[in-house]
């Protein structure tokens, strides 16, 4: 099969879910022909660099713009007409490079590419099936396009949502949001601490994303001084200034930083409690390890949705203070009850499946066809 998947390079979660898909169909059959085009690069990589450049400045600086766009946004009849804005595109750039892979599935993992070619489909250039992936728990409504043929959606919870917005629950497959095959593995948390070179002690696992935002410095200063021996893992991803301010800190409990990592699955394994933003894949990678979790900071949009949803399921804790996260960790770690309670949640909230899930669904509904 000829699988074509369009992403967009905001943060890290669309790209990730792109490369998930991808493994698995290299994985369930060599022969695939799988290939990711980054939406916005295909129009022009610089502009790919200025949305990407703006995008980070008004989640640093102006994040509430953000969420007055999400919020706008995020209407049937919407200020901002995206299809219309699709509707220009489509035959543009899109339609040289879509027609000459002839693919059998197109796969999008945002709503901006999954407008464009559900467009191209109106027209009749292509007329393969379009599969929407939402990777966020939330279901916001320019997802939402009259020719694709199935939405995967993070929990069968949300399809409610899609219904209210018009989508026939036939269309809905709720497989969850894909994540990396290594958070389905069975793990030894002794071993990891030894390969990982860490200390047996209760730890608390602090990060915020690809971008390394959230507050991250004064969060392990706080726990560093509140605290008693504990462990903290701090992760910075790409955010090589944070990087250096962590590591350049002086803590009575022992401090570990990474940078942007490929093993988050081992970290974790092995830490009792995480405090994060809550991104759609990252939440999706916690649950799949059934950790307790505490938000902190979620940008206004996806993110406070997300919060809403784990919190309203009772897998998350949240507080808007910095000073209040060492108490609400001892309240969480030094409750059984209150663990355990949480991790039964996640395990009925977690589908760390999805990305085989997937694949056997379009190999039973689609494979042969071009077998």
């Amino acid at each position: 099969m000829n699988i074509l998947i369009f992403s967009v390079s905001i943060g890290n979660g669309h790209d990730q879910v792109a490369h998930t898909i991808r493994n698995e169909f290299l994985s369930a059959n060599p022969n695939n022909s799988v290939k990711i085009i980054n939406t916005i690069s295909l129009i022009s990589p610089l502009l790919d660099k200025v949305i990407l450049d703006s995008y980070l400045n008004i989640l640093k600086f102006y994040p509430k713009a953000w969420g007055k766009i999400y919020e706008k946004t995020n209407k049937l009849d919407p200020i901002i007409d995206i299809n219309d804005i699709t509707n220009k595109l489509s035959t543009m750039w899109f339609k040289k490079p879509i027609v000459n892979f002839e693919p059998d599935i197109v796969f999008c993992t945002h709503s901006f590419p999954a407008s464009i070619i559900s467009n191209i489909k109106e027209k009749k250039i292509i007329s393969c099936p379009l599969i929407t992936i939402i990777t966020d728990y939330n279901i916001h409504s320019s997802y939402i396009n009259d020719y694709t043929d199935y939405y995967v959606i993070p929990h069968e919870s949300l399809s409610y949502a899609m219904e209210d917005l018009g989508v026939s629950p036939q269309k809905i497959l709720s497989f969850g949001i894909p994540i990396r095959k290594e958070f389905t593995m069975t793990m030894d948390k002794h071993t990891l601490i030894k390969k990982l070179k860490l200390e047996n002690k209760n730890t608390i696992l602090v990060m915020g994303g690809g971008l390394g935002l959230g507050s991250i410095n004064r969060i392990v200063k706080e726990l560093d001084r509140k605290l008693k021996d504990v462990q903290i893992i701090a992760v910075a991803g790409r955010n090589e200034r944070l990087e250096v301010k962590l590591k350049n800190l002086d803590t009575k409990n022992h401090l570990v930083v990474y940078g942007f990592i490929n093993n988050i699955h081992e970290l974790l394994e092995i830490s009792d409690l995480v405090i994060t933003k809550p991104g759609g894949v990252t939440t999706a990678e916690i649950l799949s390890r059934e950790k307790p979790l505490i938000i902190f900071s979620p940008l206004p949009g996806q993110e406070s949705d997300n919060a809403e949803f784990l919190i309203n399921y009772g897998v998350a804790a949240t507080t808007s203070d910095v000073s209040k996260i060492p108490p609400l960790i001892n309240q969480i770690l030094h409750y059984e009850a209150r663990i355990e309670s949480m991790r039964k949640l996640s395990a009925y909230l977690k589908k760390p499946d999805s990305a085989a899930n997937i694949e056997r669904f379009i190999e039973q509904r689609y494979g042969k066809i071009h077998s």
